[in-house]
Parts: C-alpha cells; structure tokens; sequence
C-alpha cells in the first residue's frame, strides 16, 4: 500500500474522530466511501485499522481507544502538539491539491514568493550543531549586506519565517527574514556562541520586535468584533476586562512597538488605545499623518 495512501488514511481517522465517536463498521464505511470521492485506497480491514491506532499513536500522539460500553471508537488522549497539528494541515492540504490537477478552478491561493523554507533543513542541521551560515540580506530599508552568524531558531510571525541568530559582526542577536535572504551558504564551521531562551525572549512580543519594556496595554473595541477576538486573539497574554452591550475591552503585556501601532491601526475606528497614555500618542500621530495626506 503506498505511504501516501497510509497518510491520508490516517489524517481521515483522526478528522473523523475528532468530529465524534463511531463504530468499527461506520469508521470501514467511512473510509471506503472517501475512498470513492478522493481517489486514495482508504480500503481496509479490522487488522489493519488496529494497527492504524498504534501508528497514529506513535506518530501524531492521539489515543484512540475501544470504549466497550457503546462499542464505538474514541479520542481519548490528544498530545499533538503546533508541529503535529501543522503537518497535518499541511497533508491534508497535499491530498486536497492531489486530487484534481484542475484544482486552481475551485481553489484560489495566494500568488505568494519565496518565503525561505528552502533553508530549513541547512538551518536545522546548522543548530544542532552550531555551524556557522553566510548570507546576503536584502533589506527593505538599506543597502544589501554580507552576514555571518551562527542561528539558533526559526520563528514564524505573521506568514513571515525568520531566522533568529548570533551576528558574529555585530557581537548581539538580531533576526533576519528567510524571505530576504539570497546566497546562502551552509559553513559546516563550528563556532561558540551564547544561549538564549528564545521562548523566554518572544513570550511578550507582538511580532518579531521586542524593543522598549513590555507593559500592559488595554485597547477597546467595538461590540462586532467580539467573536472575532475571542476565537483568534491579538496576543496570548490576551484576557477580557470588560464587555458590554457596546464594546469589548481586552488587555494584552506586550512589547509597545511599531509592529502593535500597526495592528491597531489596521482597525481603524473601531479600536481605541486606552492605555499606555504613550502608545495611544503614537497612534494619535499616525492618525494626524493620515489626515495630512487625505486631507
């Protein structure tokens, strides 16, 4: 049976599972009819699924078990983790794009440029073992230029990955976007540098940006945006301290940076800085800057 059609199967258990707990012939039933509308061999047997478990098990990190009393299958352990819940959006997606080569007639992505995966596995190695990497960084705001450093994680913010690491030049940690880096060069030299805890140094950003003390920030919004900001908050730090007929009041500890003034004002109207009395001056000036222009 070919890898690709284990995968899909499994993805398909776990989805199904997910949804609620069925028996052994609902869970064969359902795989045989996906079978017929994707078009992977998702046919199989009792054994087969027993062993499908201890894989899932292994691999993913989800329990599924036989609950004897209503003689269905069930989730009863989820671990997967960011990484595992990724991978299997991602494919899942794959299987999705397999399925018909006219696809885009259904499917409309985002015309997108490179955005650096091409580096991960070099990069991945490179931390394990400490190797330094040569690149040339094309920014946004200055002239392109050599760098040498030796990294220490990936991060992702926004749909941008960057690569966090000790810049050998400029003797400090600095983050440089995957998407803006061209010649890139694997060392396989090793080379000292300090530990960070990167999770410790990201807990309070908002993005990628952490200068200026992280601090409580208190912003009000109007009463639509409720649901949204319950189901994908601006922040992990975010908590509701209050809420109204009229408006929803969050607050975030956070770094105050530009990347937060943005985001703010990307709400235009229906956001309004409550505290730091600072961070709502920074938003009063880009208003003013705004109304210069159109006004």
């Amino acid at each position: 049976m070919a890898i690709k059609d284990t995968i899909k199967r499994h993805l398909t258990i776990i989805k199904l599972l997910r949804k609620n707990k069925y028996s052994l012939k609902e869970i064969l039933d359902y795989l045989s009819e996906e079978s017929t509308v994707t078009g992977f061999d998702l046919q199989i047997s009792e054994r087969t699924f027993k062993r499908d478990r201890e894989d899932i098990e292994e691999i993913w990190g989800i329990v599924i078990e036989h609950n004897r009393r209503e003689n269905v299958y069930e989730i009863v352990h989820d671990d997967s983790d960011i990484l595992s819940e990724r991978l299997i959006d991602s494919l899942d997606m794959v299987s999705v794009l397999n399925r018909s080569r006219n696809v885009s007639k259904y499917i409309y992505l985002e015309n997108r440029k490179s955005n650096g995966i091409m580096y991960f596995n070099d990069i991945l190695y490179a931390i394990e073992n400490q190797f330094v990497l040569e690149f040339t960084l094309n920014s946004y705001w200055s002239e392109s230029s050599k760098r040498k450093c030796v990294p220490k994680a990936i991060k992702e913010t926004h749909n941008r990955y960057y690569l966090i690491a000790w810049d050998l030049d400029k003797k400090e940690f600095r983050n440089f976007g995957l998407d803006r880096i061209t010649d890139f060069k694997l060392t396989y030299q090793p080379t000292e540098s300090p530990a960070i805890d990167i999770a410790k140094f990201y807990e309070h950003a908002f993005g990628i940006e952490c200068y200026n003390d992280p601090q409580k920030v208190i912003l009000k919004f109007h009463k639509s945006q409720k649901a949204y900001l319950e189901s994908l908050p601006l922040h992990t730090s975010q908590t509701i301290v209050d809420l109204n007929d009229d408006f929803i009041q969050v607050e975030l500890f956070v770094h105050p940076t530009n990347e937060l003034v943005m985001e703010i004002m990307k709400y235009g109207a229906i956001c309004e800085v409550i505290e730091p009395q600072l961070l709502k001056e920074q938003v009063k000036e880009k208003v003013k800057e705004f109304y210069t222009i159109y006004f």
